[in-house]
Formats: C-alpha cells, structure tokens, sequence
C-alpha cells in the first residue's frame, strides 16, 4: 500500500504492508532544520519527540527483544543520541527474557578521558561525529567473548550509518557468530549499504514496520542551521555509568524514585534516557498517568507533527538543546539529566530530580 504524507519540506510516499492506521500509531513526519536531510522521522514509540506512555516503550522493547529471540552472550549496541534509550530498553528487556548475559553500549557524542575505540561519522547527522570508546574493565572481557552482536537505531534509512559502525567494530569481537540489525522502522530499499559486505558471520533484521521509502522536495524549502546548534561534541562532566562504556543488563543500582501525587511528565537530557525511563516505568506501575519524553539536540521546525518548541540552554556553552510537543498543563513535571545545571530549569512546572541515591 501507498502511504502518502505532505510535510512543509515536501511530500513523502511510504509502500508498505502496513495499514495506514497501524502507521499513524507509530510514526508522523517533521521538517529538520537541516540543509543535508530535509524530513525527520518522528517516532511514537520512543518517548524522545511526543510524549509517550513508559508501558508502550516497554510493550516496544519487549516486541524487539521477542524478535531477536532468545541467544547466547549478547552485545546490544545502539547510535546516541535518539536510540540510546532504545538500544538500552531492547538490551533490558532481552537480559529479562533470557538467561544468556547481556551487555549494553551506545555510541556518544561526549567526550570523555577514556580510551577510545573508534569513531563514527553520521553524515546526514547535525552533529556528525560519534566516539565509541573501550568498554569498562570489568566488562570488557565478557564483552569480547559475545557470540551475538545486536545493533539497535530507531530507524535505518540507507543503513550507511550502521555499515560503518559495524565494520569498526567487528574486529573487536573474534568471537561472533550472529549479528541482528535491528530498528522500529526499516526504509532500506534500493539504497541499502548493508548488503555484500562480505562477511562470514550470519546477518539478521528485525523490525516493526518495514516500507519502501522517497521523498519529492519542495524547491522553496531551504531550511538552515539555527545559529546556536549544538553539533559539537559535549566536554563538560559526563556519567559514565550510563552506557558510555558499557553496561551489564538489566540495570541493578538503586535509583532515587520519583515521588509524585498526580499524573506525571518525565523529561530526560539527551543521551541519559534509560534511567530517566526506568524512573518514569517505576512510577507508571504505581498506578500514575505517566508520559516520557526527552530533551536533544536535534533542530527540528514547529510544522506538522511538532506543535511547539522550547529551547534550552547547554550548560557549558552558547548553543540549545531543544524539547518539543511539551505540554506540562495539570502535570507533575520532573527533568531528570546526568548533572544538574540551572539550564534545564526552563519553565516553572519543571522540577529537577536527583536520579542517585
């Protein structure tokens, strides 16, 4: 079936299996601020550009992580900054549903006094460059020995991306027998980079919703990049029991729970979305209405399927992050991010919340 979805930067044609009512539950289209990709895919299901439910990001993780199917020692690795929360939730929900170890890191676009591995350039990226850097010593030799690779994004368009990293990465874990792509949404089409990449370990894909996928610009769209765009890479404090460096699944340590007497808004500060969802789930299955949704840096124009914008100052610099769809009215409100700094305090409803014990 033909999809047809008019944005401000052109008119977009999905072909897929998939009823359109099925779609419209997963994914609308937005408008970049971006001269080298015009259109953003704006998932439902991931709590980073609408505000979504915890128990529908967990239904997702479970789905995936279904998929995948159960496996041996499994190294679960997902793109910062929209899948590390994902990557994370697949990870989780894969270490509860099997009795193999599982491991989780995300690529990052902090850059940390630790030894690096490799880096990643996203091309069609804002902030193009992505560091991976060498698991933490106390997971790095499990890590190696994994027999499975899952590699985990919200959305694969050409694979280009995952291509790179897989390449890279490779090299590091002699021991694999399996690798399993894995997104809520699959465009690959003709232009797809992961095919004849001749190697001699077993390729799988996974996803919810696959569709062929092309885009017919409008020529008097011209989108630019905001003057205060945070593409460079984050020198300030960074948490590295987060992800950065590797996490063993699911996550063990204590957390600080949200105490809040009526429905509720978790926000999450960029590449720190698992603990902040863990958070937001805890507090849902106390019997709250619960949302989830996150800060980022993606620039992205108020059109179509983003009704508004609220910039927020980067701690450390002269450059915004932004959150979108953000309607805090009869709402509890709490932002929940690695460091607290007076930035995120950027309307009277939110509350900062000290996710450590």
């Amino acid at each position: 079936m033909k999809h047809i979805y008019d944005i401000k930067a052109g008119t977009i044609s999905l072909h897929s299996a998939e009823k359109r009512t099925t779609l419209d539950n997963i994914l609308a289209f937005g408008c970049r601020e971006n001269p080298k990709r015009h259109f953003i895919l704006i998932n439902k299901l991931i709590g980073r550009y609408t505000p979504t439910a915890p128990s529908v990001m967990r239904h997702t993780y479970n789905q995936l992580a279904e998929k995948i199917g159960d496996g041996t020692s499994t190294y679960v690795v997902s793109f910062a900054e929209a899948a590390t929360g994902l990557g994370a939730g697949v990870a989780d929900s894969l270490a509860k549903s099997q009795d193999s170890e599982v491991y989780f890191q995300h690529t990052t676009r902090h850059k940390l006094q630790e030894e690096l591995w490799f880096t990643v350039d996203e091309e069609h990226s804002h902030a193009v460059n992505h560091m991976f850097y060498k698991p933490n010593k106390d997971l790095l030799a499990a890590i190696v020995k994994s027999k499975r690779l899952v590699i985990v994004d919200d959305e694969i368009t050409t694979g280009r991306t995952i291509q790179v990293l897989l390449l890279k990465l490779i090299p590091y874990l002699p021991d694999l027998e399996e690798i399993v792509i894995t997104s809520i949404v699959d465009l690959r089409g003709e232009k797809n980079k992961l095919q004849n990449l001749g190697l001699d370990i077993s390729i799988r894909y996974v996803s919810l919703v696959k569709a062929n996928f092309s885009i017919e610009k409008d020529p008097n769209f011209n989108p630019k990049r905001p003057d205060k765009l945070n593409s460079e890479l984050t020198e300030s404090d960074s948490a590295l029991n987060i992800g950065r460096r590797g996490l063993r699944m699911p996550y063990v340590e204590k957390l600080n729970a949200i105490n809040s007497t009526q429905n509720t808004l978790v926000i999450a500060d960029g590449e720190h979305q698992y603990i902040p969802f863990l958070l937001a789930e805890q507090l849902e299955n106390s019997g709250f209405e619960v949302a989830f949704q996150s800060i980022n840096r993606s620039p992205i124009m108020v059109c179509n399927a983003i009704s508004n914008k609220y910039k927020i100052a980067a701690s450390t610099d002269n450059t915004e992050n932004y959150l979108y769809n953000f309607f805090p009215e009869n709402k509890s409100v709490f932002v929940v991010s690695e460091n607290e700094y007076e930035g995120l305090l950027f309307a009277d409803e939110v509350k900062y919340h000290e996710w450590k014990c």
